[in-house]
């Protein structure tokens, strides 16, 4: 019961994450393609209390980090936001729009990448799993405002 409500609490925040900025207070709502569908992918992982100073210097806006490759790989709007609940963890919601046209293989190249590899070596132990799950835990969409 504590996971649902954990999860619950989470998906709220996806509302916010429809209507927020990407650079510079720009709000971006609009299709990057009219002719195809975006993919819209919310997640959840939790994030080791002792790692939350490194894993946001890791991703500061300073460090290219592996932006590059979500870009290549056709992720765009990419976001993590972190937050402490109830139960006293932290646990990062992320959202990214996919706009390729074939995502089970631009993820599997992204994976194969070997920067991309070393980036999930640093920041994979930083990150403890939900119950059942190995990585972060793709959550259901259940509200867009486009």
């Amino acid at each position: 019961m504590k996971i649902i409500s954990i999860v619950f609490r989470i998906s709220m925040i996806s509302f916010v994450v429809i209507s927020c900025s990407t650079k510079s207070g720009e709000v971006r709502n609009e299709e990057p393609s009219l002719s195809k569908e975006v993919k819209r992918v919310g997640m959840v992982i939790r994030l080791r209390e002792d790692m939350i100073e490194e894993y946001k210097r890791l991703h500061a806006d300073d460090n290219e980090g592996v932006r590059d490759l979500l870009s290549k790989y056709n992720m765009r709007n990419f976001n993590i936001f972190l937050h402490r609940l109830d139960d006293g963890n932290y646990y990062e919601f992320g959202y990214y729009e996919y706009v390729g046209d074939n995502f089970e293989e631009d993820m599997k190249k992204l994976a194969a990448e070997p920067r991309n590899k070393a980036w999930l070596e640093v920041c994979d132990p930083m990150q403890i799993p939900l119950e059942g799950y190995e990585g972060w835990a793709e959550m259901e969409r259940v509200y867009f405002n486009p």
